[in-house]
């Protein structure tokens, strides 16, 4: 345990703002005494990982101050890391996390988040876009966050496939009794992108005409065609029993289609779709 400096100060708190970064941004940690102190008072200030984030070795309260910062900072080559900075006074230590995250990748970024329809009834669904500035190698996982839940709601993250530079995702919305907008948040490492929902009172639209138009299984090889009667669908693919398969890939002009190896024929599948439409067909062989 480190010695205490000799100092007659008690602290009262400990704080860093902000208590996340990433990309090695510098944080501020504040100590702030029980009350103003007559001499100085020197805090002893300790990482739990200087590696991750470095803080000086201590800080002064001038003599009648009550509070003193101090800079961290941070490695952006670190992996993600909580990191616990402690501040030391006379037999008081108090401390305080900091959460250091992985930098953002160079090349490619998220550029934008949409929403179709992007004013709707409550209870309508609509389908959400992320879109990165070119393709990803490697593919993305994008976190996304509604300012509403409980009128707009969305998945807690949705994946761009490799080589890909968009990914689609499904936002539902609960009856209104009053017209609401709801922010959507997209995030990907220290990037984020917002899109605006509006959500009033009244009846949903009919829900959109899904038809399969292939839907065969060759020797361990299962490829689906269909069609919607809205472009912006979400068309996913199930077994007969009810479980996901996989999405299918939106072409274009309300064409969608996939080609998945798949051990087992599955016999029958059932195409629905995030605006209500649903269709089924058995497999040809």
């Amino acid at each position: 345990m480190p010695s205490p400096a000799a100092a007659t100060g008690i602290i009262s708190s400990l704080s860093i703002a902000p208590s996340t970064v990433r990309d090695g941004e510098t944080a501020q940690g504040t100590v702030t005494l029980a009350f103003p102190d007559t001499v100085d008072n020197t805090v002893l200030v300790f990482s739990s990982d200087p590696n991750v984030a470095a803080v000086p070795a201590s800080a002064v309260v001038p003599a009648g101050s009550s509070a003193v910062t101090f800079p961290i900072t941070t490695n952006a080559a670190a992996p993600p890391t909580i990191v616990q900075i402690t501040a030391w006074v006379g037999n008081t230590p108090r401390s305080a996390n900091l959460s250091v995250n992985a930098a953002t990748p160079p090349g490619p970024s998220l550029t934008s988040v949409s929403l179709t329809p992007s004013a709707l009834v409550g209870g309508q669904n609509a389908t959400g876009t992320v879109r990165f500035s070119a393709a990803m190698t490697q593919g993305a996982n994008v976190q996304l966050f509604s300012s509403n839940p409980a009128v707009a709601q969305v998945p807690t993250d949705t994946v761009v496939a490799a080589n890909q530079s968009t990914g689609a995702f499904n936002l539902t919305t609960s009856p209104v009794s009053s017209t609401t907008t709801v922010t959507i948040t997209a995030r990907w490492f220290g990037v984020t992108a917002t899109a605006t929902v509006t959500v009033s009172p009244g009846t949903p639209p009919a829900p959109d005409v899904v038809r399969i138009t292939k839907a065969r299984w060759k020797q361990g090889l299962l490829t689906i065609e269909a069609t919607s009667t809205n472009p912006s669908a979400i068309l996913s693919v199930y077994t007969s029993s009810g479980g996901f398969m996989f999405n299918l890939t939106n072409n274009g002009g309300g064409r969608y289609s996939d080609q998945r190896g798949w051990v087992t024929n599955p016999q029958s599948i059932t195409v629905r779709s995030n605006l209500g439409g649903s269709a089924s067909s058995p497999l040809s062989s």
